[in-house]
């Protein structure tokens, strides 16, 4: 055979080789996703044998709470986040669009996602400790909420890969990851397959000084502009002093956040939008006085749109 015909099939053949992998790879990345099916299948069997039920009845529309001892969950921190609420006017937002996804990463009792179930979101409740999922499932049959709009998560949101084990202490209701005794399994946000054309209309994370693995592991979809808005706990002397040190950075300047607020730790009210100048101080501040607030950051631009109310933030004297 003339060498240049062997030359063309050789090229011919690779040229068909190199279409058939990537083909394949691009199934194999396709179908790597995880159903929601597999996400919300119960891998234990504690069921709670006593619980206590209040009315959620501190904004509308009411919910009712399954919890152990009768009393609301401490509700000075949430009244800033209520101010946020009220103004991306979830209710109506959600009553449009059904597509709209609220994320409540963190659950402990599951009062954020269970707010935002209440108001008709679609919603997904990630709690690790297994009495506390046992709770939130209560509350949702209680509410009479749809299982195929609410759904409850055990596992831990990381950056590591999904399904690598974790193991957490766990005291007092709060949950460490630290050598303990209670097993977990990981998911990406990234790696979750979520309903098709869906947004998230409102991200919130709460995992005890680990918030910056919860966003990173949801890059993707910060990327495709699937997520709207975010509120975080903020704990800048807490925990990995590096990781806190690095989150609002990475927030603003990889996730492309529109605007940072500051939310008030015992009101109403939100401070902001947070100039790239104060961060450092900001941070510093945080640290040397042992604060702990949620940060809000918005994904959407305002046009001017916004119903917001704030506040500049003033160093000092803003109680954030």
């Amino acid at each position: 055979m003339p060498r240049s015909k062997m030359y063309l099939l050789a090229l011919t053949l690779a040229i068909s080789f190199a279409c058939y992998y990537f083909h394949s790879l691009l199934l194999t990345t396709q179908s790597s996703k995880i159903p929601i099916s597999i996400l919300t299948a119960s891998a234990f069997k504690f069921q709670p044998s006593k619980y206590k039920v209040v009315t959620m009845d501190d904004r509308v529309p009411f919910y009712k709470l399954a919890t152990i001892d009768g009393n609301k969950p401490y509700a000075d921190g949430d009244r800033a986040q209520a101010t946020i609420f009220h103004s991306l006017q979830l209710t109506q937002k959600c009553k449009q669009d059904p597509s709209l996804i609220v994320v409540d990463i963190g659950g402990f009792l599951g009062d954020f996602g269970l707010y935002a179930a209440a108001c008709g979101c679609h919603v997904f409740i990630f709690e690790v400790q297994p009495e506390m999922v046992e709770l939130i499932k209560t509350s949702v049959a209680l509410n009479n909420f749809s299982t195929s709009r609410v759904h409850v998560i055990q596992k831990a949101v990381s950056n590591l890969p999904s399904n690598s084990q974790v193991t957490f202490a766990s005291q007092g209701g709060q949950t460490t990851a630290m050598n303990g005794t209670l097993l977990v399994s990981t998911i990406r946000l990234d790696d979750i397959d979520w309903p098709a054309a869906s947004s998230i209309i409102l991200l919130k994370i709460d995992v005890e000084g680990f918030e910056l693995n919860v966003l990173r592991s949801g890059e993707g979809l910060f990327r495709e502009k699937r997520i709207q808005h975010v509120i975080f706990e903020y704990t800048a002397w807490w925990t990995d002093r590096a990781a806190q040190d690095a989150l609002i950075p990475y927030v603003k300047n990889t996730l492309n956040a529109k605007d940072l607020y500051a939310l008030d730790r015992r009101d109403v009210n939100v401070y902001g939008p947070l100039s790239e100048d104060l961060f450092r101080e900001f941070h510093n501040s945080h640290v040397r006085r042992h604060l702990q607030t949620d940060i809000y950051a918005r994904f959407l631009e305002s046009n001017g749109n916004s119903n917001l109310e704030v506040q500049p933030y003033k160093m000092g004297s803003s109680f954030a």
